[in-house]
């Protein structure tokens, strides 16, 4: 291998590990996971059917105040037949069986997994659609590069006259045609990006971020 071909090898090794390593594809699940907005009301309706946990908590949940007032009984003090009576007391309902209620948080956790495994296909999705963008760009990149350097050997070799005025031509045609390849992947990555960071709801800036290269790193949490 030649020290001109070792060189190209070399930029295009370093032009595939900057865009390649930009961004964790685990980074990005984990935080629209995290993130989504469906998946966190989903949480909610799924913590609002957990059966309370412990004595005094299932003693709140089963149980209310009441109060009544009415006619009846006998004043001693006034010697009335018919006295105004209040009544006050803590009424307490016993379920006969925690079945139902097992049964209906173990179905709004289903339903928060099939919730969360929707959304991991659809970012995966999402995710191999724009590392396969990212890698056209990377091929494309490469050939512009190889070209470029081409078209400057070859102008060299035509102002000295060892070769052909159209072959120049035919090489700049080509390399035209890589810039414009370029510039259509790069709409395309960042339409995609856009597209994957929305899935985070309101924290889509801080993906969008990361997913550009402007935020080294990103946390997960809230």
């Amino acid at each position: 291998m030649s020290a001109q071909q070792t060189r190209w090898l070399l930029i295009g090794l370093g032009f595939w590990t900057s865009v390649a390593l930009a961004w964790d594809e685990r980074t990005v699940m984990d935080f629209i996971v995290a993130h989504n907005p469906t998946l966190r009301a989903q949480r909610l309706v799924t913590s609002a059917y957990t059966p309370p946990s412990g004595v005094m908590a299932r003693v709140k949940e089963y149980s209310s105040i009441y109060g009544r007032a009415g006619a009846g009984g006998t004043d001693y003090l006034s010697g009335d037949s018919d006295p105004f009576v209040l009544q006050a007391g803590i009424q307490i309902t016993i379920p006969l069986t925690a079945t139902k209620e097992r049964r209906e948080q173990a179905l709004k956790a289903v339903e928060e997994v099939r919730a969360i495994e929707t959304l991991r296909g659809k970012v995966l999705a999402d995710i191999a659609q724009l590392r396969q963008q990212e890698a056209d760009l990377e091929a494309c990149e490469q050939r512009r590069q190889f070209l470029e350097q081409k078209s400057d050997w070859l102008q060299k070799r035509v102002t000295e006259g060892y070769s052909d005025i159209e072959e120049l031509w035919t090489l700049g045609k080509q390399l035209n045609e890589e810039r414009a390849t370029a510039n259509r992947l790069r709409a395309l990555i960042k339409t995609q990006r856009y597209q994957l960071a929305s899935q985070a709801g309101d924290e889509h800036d801080r993906l969008l971020a990361y997913l550009d290269g402007r935020t080294p790193i990103m946390d997960t949490g809230d």
